[in-house]
């Protein structure tokens, strides 16, 4: 029995090989050739017209090689991934591990960061960083007034940018942390200089967080997301970083040098080709991860039965 545990896993990138092995001259033909509804037909108020999907900021679509690979290869064995007596848990467990190996190696992670799988897109990811910091009082605790035995200056404080979307901006506001929104230049970007003067304002709270979006999901525009994390991290303030709308399309690397490395990334999995039904990413400096009791304690948090 034992000797049949220890057989070879399975493992799932060979997607990625067979992709990769498509002709440059045929690999947006292949791609757009196999999303699940591509010859999709609608009704609509002018008869019936093929399906035109142009919304992969708000979602990306079905890949057919990844659904038929899940339904091939990860279905028939699937299992709990925290079971450790029978194959399929453990093959399982297999599959989920590789999965957060090539995300680690895709954004730049190390041995100093964790790959946390969470809830849905990047609002699972920053609600569970708010948790791990412990930010947000027990829903129903206000009424007794505990947060108002707050002082100002024991409260976080949370820097975010001109054009965050919901999942990066509401979620702080609902936390015991000040919430101060920077400024925006006259080319659409986040005010460096308001920046600074805010984090020089608020140099003395114990904590502080810079939480901004990598790009607008609304313009497009790209942040220099090094620029600033460094200026974050001369402040000794954490440099988190909303990758939503910019995840699929630009490269991460959350470490890098000179105090441009990130201290959390927020990663919205279902916005990739391909992402649908997946969990949001929150890739985190473990360092901050220092709870005595799991953010939600339960099934797969227990060592020993």
């Amino acid at each position: 029995m034992l000797s049949f545990f220890r057989r070879k896993k399975k493992a799932v990138s060979h997607v990625v090989r067979d992709v990769s092995s498509v002709e440059n001259g045929d690999f947006f033909a292949h791609i757009r050739h196999n999303i699940v509804g591509n010859s999709a037909v609608i009704d609509g108020p002018f008869g019936a017209r093929r399906l035109l999907y142009a919304d992969y900021v708000a979602s990306g679509r079905s890949y057919a090689p990844i659904e038929d690979k899940i339904r091939q290869d990860v279905l028939p064995l699937y299992a709990n991934t925290h079971t450790e007596s029978s194959m399929t848990g453990r093959q399982t467990t297999a599959y989920r591990e590789e999965a957060r190996g090539i995300i680690a190696k895709n954004i730049g992670a190390n041995d100093q960061d964790a790959i946390i799988f969470c809830g849905s897109g990047c609002t699972g990811a920053v609600d569970k960083l708010i948790r791990v910091l412990r930010l947000k009082l027990p829903h129903g605790m206000t009424k007794y007034g505990i947060h108002t035995q707050i002082k100002p200056e024991d409260r976080p404080v949370v820097f975010i940018g001109p054009f965050e979307h919901h999942s990066n901006d509401v979620q702080w506001r609902e936390t015991i942390a000040d919430v101060v929104t920077i400024a925006e230049t006259k080319d659409g970007l986040i005010d460096l200089n308001d920046l600074e003067f805010q984090l020089k304002k608020y140099k003395n709270r114990p904590l502080k967080i810079g939480s901004f979006s990598a790009a607008s999901n609304v313009t497009g525009i790209l942040v220099d997301t090094a620029e600033v994390a460094k200026l974050l991290h001369r402040y000794d303030a954490l440099a988190c970083f909303d990758y939503a709308a910019a995840a699929p399309y630009v490269k991460i690397d959350m470490n890098r040098p000179d105090g441009a490395y990130m201290d959390a990334v927020f990663i919205s999995t279902h916005k990739f080709l391909g992402g649908p039904g997946t969990p949001g990413i929150l890739a985190l400096k473990k360092k901050w991860a220092q709870n005595k009791t799991p953010v939600v304690p339960g099934g797969g948090t227990v060592s020993y039965v």
